[in-house]
């Protein structure tokens, strides 16, 4: 039935859950997914394992049925005419539309599609429309049935990869050469990537290299970093920090060391009758060491380091915020097993009533993250940072959102003498060499990163006066 990466087979729990709500005569359906190919390849492909007609409908382009190449209706460009087709056609169909999200807006369009739900609940039918989320209007959520396309497995992920590199060699005549564990941390690498994303940063790796080795491997961690940066929501990390890094803290280091197998083996957590941890909420004092934190989870439990800032996530147009916060959480949970690091949340929480505007944005984002934080189940490590949390809505630090509160305070003396031990030996110096301890006492009220910048400043003076550093440096 399909021939090119693009189209691969989808998945059968993707179409056994499609064709039952299809065969339960649910007539509105929202499919949501961003790639919006392999949306209507698992139409397509449910359409024939029901013997149903499928026709698509997209802006400028109208209603076309697949069955009948030549046959478009007259006027279908303009949405209402389109549904009052529909509303007088005969025979079963399951119409796709796409890019229709911004149309659900307009009352006249939301209850025409009340009016077509109606009459398709009769039938062995549906219009499907596919979407990154969307905000469903009053009106059509009684009719509407939301179905989630889950990110591509490992499998499919594979059989893209291979048929990919296959064609590519066919066409080039390059050479793919690449061994069972090569494959194995490529897979890892592309899991949250499109399979349209795929397709354009290995085509463009492989024309580079002549060919696809192992050595182009590390391209396509770069290309990815890019990818999810582009999205102006998340930032890729590759954390440099470890737990060793991190002074004080030894409670919060102890929980993370018991819960590092649970969440690295979820598998075997659940047969021993556990759930794997979700994360932890962070709070205290700027520039104590959250944030440093977070990076050295990400390195000590050898996962990939997503950070989310809360204030990306805010649009000027109506409904894309939830959309970016949805793109966000559906990305990140394709990566998994990752560590997704939530930046100074009380910025996106603080004030849930949009300033004022009236359009609830804050408070449908605030909804859906919780829900979310509550509910997921996919391998996301969630390390949330907090400075204020008088800020933060109390049903956010209830027991059960996150496993466990840390509070991070300014550092004792005695952290305060491990902070500069550690900044020392990281600027290659022997902190035996120092009167640490003196140095500490001095820094009543300092914070980690006010110490690192003590280190920093008193080694740009020395090497200014062309010396070592000492002691005496660091105190003026």
């Amino acid at each position: 039935m399909v021939d090119t990466p693009e189209l691969l087979p989808p998945s059968d729990g993707e179409v056994r859950d499609l064709e039952i709500l299809v065969r339960a005569h649910h007539p509105l359906i929202i499919l949501e997914s961003d790639e919006p190919e392999r949306g209507e390849t698992l139409i397509r492909w449910v359409a024939d394992r029901l013997s149903i007609a499928y026709a698509h409908w997209g802006p400028g382009e109208g209603l076309r049925r697949a069955d009948l190449p030549n046959f478009v209706v007259d006027g279908s460009e303009d949405a209402v005419t389109c549904l009052d087709y529909i509303l007088e056609a005969h025979g079963e169909c399951l119409y796709h539309f796409e890019a229709f999200d911004d149309k659900l807006s307009d009352p006249k369009l939301a209850y025409k599609l009340v009016e077509v739900a109606h009459k398709l609940f009769n039938n062995r039918g549906a219009i499907i429309l596919t979407t990154m989320g969307v905000d469903v209007p009053p009106e059509l959520a009684r009719v509407v049935t939301i179905m989630r396309l889950s990110a591509p497995t490992k499998e499919q992920y594979y059989e893209f990869v291979r048929q990919l590199l296959r064609d590519t060699h066919e066409r080039t005549n390059e050479e793919v050469k690449l061994s069972s564990e090569d494959i194995s941390r490529l897979l890892q690498l592309l899991q949250g990537l499109t399979f349209f994303e795929v397709k354009k940063v290995m085509t463009k790796i492989f024309v580079e290299e002549h060919g696809f080795h192992a050595d182009a491997i590390a391209k396509v961690a770069e290309a990815k970093r890019e990818i999810i940066d582009r999205s102006g929501v998340l930032e890729y990390y590759t954390p440099e920090e470890t737990m060793d890094e991190v002074a004080g803290l030894s409670s919060l280091k102890l929980w993370l060391a018991k819960r590092k197998l649970a969440f690295t083996q979820p598998e075997k957590a659940r047969k021993f009758g556990l759930t794997p941890p979700k994360g932890v909420l962070l709070l205290g004092v700027q520039g104590c060491g959250k944030s440093m934190c977070a990076k050295a989870i990400a390195r000590e439990w050898s996962l990939p380091l997503i950070r989310l800032d809360p204030s990306n996530l805010y649009n000027k147009y109506f409904g894309e915020s939830e959309k970016n916060l949805k793109r966000a959480i559906h990305t990140a949970e394709a990566m998994a097993p990752i560590v997704l690091w939530i930046d100074e949340m009380e910025k996106a929480f603080a004030h849930r009533d949009g300033e004022g505007d009236g359009s609830g944005t804050s408070t449908r984002i605030f909804g859906t993250f919780l829900s979310w934080l509550q509910d997921k189940k996919a391998g996301v490590f969630v390390v949330a940072t907090c400075n204020d949390i008088d800020a933060l809505p109390p049903e956010l630090v209830r027991k059960g959102r996150f496993d466990e509160i840390f509070f991070v305070d300014l550092p004792r003396v005695e952290v305060r003498r491990e902070i500069l031990a550690v900044h020392l030996r990281k600027r290659g110096r022997d902190p035996a060499l120092f009167d640490l301890q003196g140095l500490a006492s001095r820094m009543e009220g300092f914070g980690g990163s006010e110490i690192e910048q003590v280190v920093i400043s008193s080694l740009y003076s020395a090497f200014a006066q062309n010396r070592e550093l000492t002691t005496a440096l660091i105190e003026e």
